[in-house]
């Protein structure tokens, strides 16, 4: 698990770390200029000044970070999940680069990495974050009208310290870390692999969910898009719009059919136990978190324990490895997931225009356990459905070695056996 694709570099750790961080400033900070510009054009016809691009920029630049922003009478923290996502991305590549440019030791200056790299990587990784944070918030509260906010604040530095994490474990894995440096590295790997499958099954499942709700609920969507001057304008722009906030709903789509449901306003709970009566913007995805459903969609549930099934038993290589990793693998997938899916529950909460929809998304305290427990369900039943199967195919080899014959598809369980001896 140890990578290290840059020569050691003897340069400052501090001036790497403003290197980096002005790397990403460069690209994030004109972007949102050219997006403000482009609302600056739309919204000509109001005669706003000029002044306006920077705060609305700045505005911008601190939500897709979680910070708390108040401008034009409208409060907002809920990031636009997948440019945050993005922006995630390109920290935590940042990150990687400088812990491995320190990591890769000099073949003359082996000793010297193992007494230094762990301080000259912090320092490094530290300038970095500060660097990158201080001027983010000073202009996102000054210009962009933000607030002091304590959970706008956590969001940001959970967002940092977990892309810097992302960063360090790219290149050195968990061999550096204590109490994880002695996990078998196969372990490691089948929960990595386990958990890649049940994000993307959880995405798909997510999609699934929310067309089967389109479906059912086509007439009222049709009909609130109706309320627009141009409704295919209107739609276009709203799924524009849905799409930069996708992986926000869809996790807030995982908590609405787990049971956690997603809070729409004041008191107003939606799930598929029961659905919020009070009244939503016409957006077709807040659409669908108010008016009744089919009684058969209490089953939802059912769904994240075939999921977390699925996710082990599909792919006989692939179980395979799941069943050598054992539960200490499930184990480290479950975790993982935690980690991902309470990260994803923080960023998908928060305020979202005027105050009926002050408080807007899935419960951060309760949606990602309670997914996780679902899905960690399911995982654990595969792995007793792989483990049994393994054992009756073992169980019937033996008995043909046995002179034991009656089984009509005993041929199948030697061809089983013989495979399983070839990967070994």
């Amino acid at each position: 698990m140890h990578t290290s694709p840059h020569p050691r570099t003897h340069r400052h750790p501090v001036l790497l770390g403003l290197l980096e961080a002005l790397r990403i400033d460069l690209i994030v900070v004109p972007a949102a200029f050219v997006i403000a510009t482009v609302f600056w054009i739309i919204g000509l016809g109001s005669q706003l000044p000029y002044s306006i691009i920077s705060e609305w920029a700045f505005a911008l630049w601190g939500v897709v970070h979680g910070l708390n922003v108040s401008t034009m009478g409208f409060d907002f923290s809920l990031a636009p999940s997948l440019v945050t996502l993005g922006v995630w991305f390109f920290f935590a590549t940042g990150a990687k680069r400088l812990v491995a440019r320190f990591t890769e030791a000099d073949p003359d200056d082996a000793d010297g990495l193992d007494t230094s790299w762990w301080k000259q990587v912090l320092l490094a990784v530290a300038t970095y974050a500060v660097a990158y944070a201080v001027p983010l918030s000073v202009l996102a509260l000054v210009v962009g009208e933000g607030t002091l906010a304590p959970w706008g604040f956590f969001r940001l530095a959970l967002m940092l310290l977990s892309a810097s994490a992302a960063g360090f474990l790219w290149v050195r894995g968990v061999d550096d870390i204590p109490r994880l440096q002695d996990l078998d590295s196969e372990v490691w790997d089948s929960g990595a692999r386990l958990v890649k499958r049940l994000l993307w099954g959880a995405a798909f499942l997510s999609v699934l969910v929310i067309a089967v709700g389109i479906v059912l609920r086509w007439d009222e969507l049709t009909q609130s898009l109706q309320g627009y001057s141009s409704p295919l304008s209107a739609g276009v722009g709203l799924l524009v719009i849905q799409i930069l906030f996708a992986p926000g709903i869809l996790f807030a789509s995982l908590s609405w059919i787990a049971g956690t449901g997603v809070s729409v306003g004041d008191g107003a709970l939606s799930s598929v136990f029961h659905t919020a009566a009070g009244p939503v913007p016409h957006v077709p995805v807040l659409q669908l978190l108010v008016g009744d459903y089919p009684e058969w969609t209490n089953a939802a549930p059912v769904l994240l324990v075939l999921l977390g099934i699925l996710s082990v038993i599909l792919g006989r290589d692939h179980a395979r490895l799941v069943m050598l990793a054992s539960w200490p693998g499930l184990a480290t997938a479950a975790v993982k997931l935690f980690v991902v899916l309470q990260v994803l529950a923080i960023f998908a909460q928060g305020a979202m225009g005027p105050v009926g929809l002050s408080r807007f998304g899935p419960s951060p305290l309760t949606s990602a356990v309670v997914i996780t427990a679902w899905v960690v369900l399911g995982m654990a039943g595969g792995l007793f459905l792989t483990r049994l199967s393994d054992m009756q195919a073992g169980a019937r080899a033996a008995d043909e070695e046995d002179g034991i014959d009656d089984e009509p598809f005993g041929h199948i369980a030697d061809e089983r056996s013989a495979d399983y001896s070839d990967e070994d």
